[in-house]
């Protein structure tokens, strides 16, 4: 199975941040700016062959949504 790069949309100490893999890829002053640049990323690393993936988190840190590039993972109940 082809590993999924995940790319983070999350409040930060200095904002808003877009992360993958545990380093940061670009930092922003709005959510709406970090969502459309982690789905970008997301969009990017699919359209390059790879399976990806954003994850959109709210103010709190919670997740708001998922967006999946490429096979969606396995849907597990719960």
């Amino acid at each position: 199975m082809a590993k999924r790069e995940v790319f983070h949309s999350s409040p930060s100490k200095e904002g808003l941040k877009v992360t993958s893999g545990g380093k940061t890829v670009s930092t922003h002053k709005s959510q709406a700016e970090a969502e459309s640049a982690a789905t970008a990323a997301g969009r990017a690393a699919h359209n390059k062959g790879a399976l990806a993936q954003a994850v959109l988190h709210k103010g709190d840190g919670t997740i708001r949504e998922e967006r999946t590039y490429g096979d969606d993972p396995w849907k597990t109940p719960g």
